[in-house]
């Protein structure tokens, strides 16, 4: 099939085929859990936040929340003890979690019916912009990643061959687009986040740029935005990721090399990238598997290149009904590494790894996206 042979309607100004999109019951089913989330990320989590400050417990926790004088794991279970008083809250939590199991309850049936537009998208030549796709099946695959339901996806990524239809048609534009799940504030633009992170970055040119775990193209592509001469490279566990990264990738007309690589072993050159940025992936990884990440970031980078981390805020930065709705994503979302990853101060760990000019910071109004960027000494 060419693109000459699609149907109008299939092809954008370019010439190039559109994603497949759902039939009306399918998109209608994805708008309506997209409104929900957004509902309940507004009007119920506000009015939840406002019975959490009005409890004299609450009051007390939020005045004296940034003092450092007891364990994370006590001072959540009290926050969360407030919480649980209210049944705002609970109803918060209850549609959530609808929300998150109904995405794919409804998402994958709604793929399903465009199976065979979906399996002819996929077939369609595309024109090459000069990237890469290197997979390497003998990369051992870590238990935590290959075992985990990320986000409560059937199968995790690699459960379903059709999940890039599912994220791009679906889940992505008409529910995670509205934001209000987790730490992404209800109506805040995903792409102009990834775009403002990236814009952390401080020198106005970078020949190379390197993300591990870059899960796609969504960062890279917001890269590509602000230095559109950089040389970029993103590196992933998940062949599915890195093959939907490289036909967007492609589709797009921007050349990448995607990669299949543990982040702890990127295979690259010791002083070889100027740049390196990791967006959403420290909390989908162990504690100690992020420390031996930044170990390998500051071995690949080049003497004064730079690090941008992006990442759900630590437990220290946000209001305490904030902090118990992060922890609860840890057993109640997919995201089994939010908890202990938020404890951590993660500007003092580059600090302690040898990273200088280290800086953590928020963009957000809420604490999201939040920000660690350093350097490597000359």
């Amino acid at each position: 099939m060419t693109n000459a042979s699609l149907p109008e309607k299939a092809v954008n100004a370019a010439g190039q085929p559109k994603m497949v999109s759902f039939a009306q019951r399918g998109r209608s089913g994805m708008e309506f859990l997209g409104s929900l989330q957004n509902f309940v990320a507004t009007h119920v989590r506000q009015r939840a936040r406002d019975e959490f400050n009005a409890d004299p417990e609450g009051a007390v926790l939020v005045q004296n929340w940034s003092q450092r004088n007891e364990p994370w794991s006590e001072r959540i279970a009290k926050a969360k003890a407030v919480a649980e008083k209210s049944n705002v809250y609970r109803y918060d939590r209850l549609m959530q979690r609808y929300v998150a199991e109904e995405v794919y309850v409804k998402g994958i049936p709604a793929t399903e019916e465009r199976r065979k537009e979906a399996e002819a998208f996929y077939k369609i030549p595309i024109k090459s912009a000069g990237g890469s796709l290197e997979l390497d099946p003998t990369i051992p695959i870590p238990a935590y990643h290959s075992e985990t339901e990320w986000h409560l996806m059937p199968g995790g990524w690699e459960g379903y061959d059709l999940y890039g239809i599912t994220m791009g048609s679906g889940v992505g534009p008409l529910v995670f687009a509205r934001g209000g799940f987790a730490a992404v504030e209800a109506n805040d633009d995903l792409r102009k986040q990834r775009i403002d992170v990236a814009q952390q970055f401080q020198k106005k040119s970078y020949g190379r740029i390197y993300e591990p775990g870059c899960g796609g193209f969504g960062t890279l592509a917001a890269v590509h935005n602000v230095f559109p001469d950089a040389e970029l490279v993103g590196s992933d566990l998940s062949p599915h990721l890195l093959r939907q990264g490289h036909m967007a990738a492609e589709r797009m007309g921007i050349k990448v090399d995607f990669k299949q690589r543990d982040a702890r072993d990127t295979r690259e050159p010791n002083n070889s990238v100027d740049g390196v940025i990791m967006y959403a992936l420290q909390h989908e990884m162990p504690v100690d598997v992020n420390i031996d990440t930044l170990k390998e970031t500051l071995r690949i980078l080049k003497p004064g290149g730079d690090l941008v981390m992006s990442d759900p805020p630590p437990f220290a930065a946000v209001h305490p009904l904030q902090a118990v709705v992060l922890d609860w994503d840890t057993e109640h979302r997919g995201e089994p590494f939010f908890t202990v990853t938020r404890e951590v101060e993660w500007a003092e760990v580059m600090k302690e790894l040898g990273f200088v000019n280290v800086e953590a910071y928020t963009l957000g109004a809420q604490g999201y996206p939040y920000v660690v960027r350093g350097s490597k000494p000359l």
